[in-house]
């Protein structure tokens, strides 16, 4: 079989056979999927354009959940990654199966993962804690806040200082940390030269909810990372959210992050979304409204506000004068 036929098969029966389990489809046609990936996840989260037969999953990460899986692609891509085949090493591999699969003879695609040599659960984690302090002192990290406009009482409140070891290379590391809501750490080491972050995860990946205090509010915030966060109250001049804000700390959590949204969905009837303006971002917000207004979530995107920006942040360091 050629490439260009291996495209050319429905994704759907490919995604079915997997394990994916239909969910519904959208009035623009799209086919919503339970991820075969995670036969028991309780959100749909896997989205199949039948138009451009590709496919694109918003609860898999590829760092977190194998490193040769991406987020979306192809029916050739979807057949590696799922048996954990290099996307360009895996090609013949995967078109001698998609063969047998396209000719209806479908004994030699497993309905279960192979068991891959190194997983999550077993590899021993790069970068490793040795210190967490509650308050942050660390001069590097303070010139960190005042790039970014975050004021020190602010970052006290939700961040953590950390020390940590790169045990790749026996590098130490003073950083911020941002917890999550499976108390894992979402991590971000200052880079000066580059005015950027280098950003990981120490623990298991999760969104972080932060609930407010206010019995009146009917709506939740959405961020894509902490720094938009902690941007957005600092705009607002609050200390603490008037809205219940949920941060995804990656977009493979929109799925999860929905899912605790919906948990109050009595109380909550809009959320408005704070997500990066580029590919990822893009999708994520789609994903996020989909799930959302099938419950009778009203959504509200705000990236028009900020669009001449790759983030809420980026948008508020570069308008001092204006808010």
């Amino acid at each position: 079989m050629k490439i260009t036929e291996a495209k050319q098969i429905p994704l759907q029966r490919l995604v079915e056979h997997l394990g994916g389990r239909y969910s519904h489809t959208t009035r623009s046609g799209e086919l919503w999927f339970f991820s075969p990936f995670r036969p028991d996840e309780k959100t749909a989260s896997f989205k199949v354009n039948e138009k451009l037969n590709t496919w694109h999953d918003f609860g898999l990460s590829g760092t977190f959940a194998h490193q040769k899986q991406g987020s979306g692609g192809d029916v050739i891509d979807l057949w590696c990654d799922y048996n954990f085949k290099d996307r360009r090493a895996g090609i013949k591999e995967a078109l001698a199966d998609l063969q047998r699969f396209g000719n209806s003879t479908l004994s030699l695609i497993q309905r279960n993962h192979p068991t891959p040599t190194i997983t999550p659960q077993n590899q021993e984690p790069r970068y490793k804690i040795l210190k967490i302090a509650d308050r942050i002192s660390f001069y590097g990290l303070k010139e960190e806040l005042q790039r970014r406009r975050i004021s020190l009482k602010l970052a006290d409140k939700y961040l953590k200082q950390g020390h940590i070891l790169d045990t790749a290379n026996g590098n130490k590391y003073t950083c911020f940390l941002f917890e999550n809501d499976k108390g894992g750490y979402e991590v971000s080491i200052p880079n000066p030269k580059r005015q950027d972050c280098f950003k990981t995860c120490i623990g298991q990946k999760a969104s972080t909810r932060i609930l407010t205090n206010s019995d009146d509010t009917n709506s939740a915030d959405v961020f894509e990372g902490f720094w938009d966060f902690l941007s957005w109250l600092e705009m607002k001049n609050l200390l603490l959210p008037r809205n219940h804000s949920y941060i995804l700390n990656s977009t493979s959590m929109v799925a999860e992050t929905c899912e605790k949204i919906i948990a109050f969905k009595e109380t909550v009837k809009y959320a408005f979304l704070f997500m990066d303006n580029d590919e990822a971002g893009f999708h994520a917000t789609h994903a996020i409204a989909e799930i959302l207004e099938r419950e009778d979530i009203s959504v509200g995107s705000f990236e028009y506000f900020y669009k001449e920006h790759k983030d809420l942040n980026a948008f508020w360091v570069s308008k001092p004068k204006l808010i």
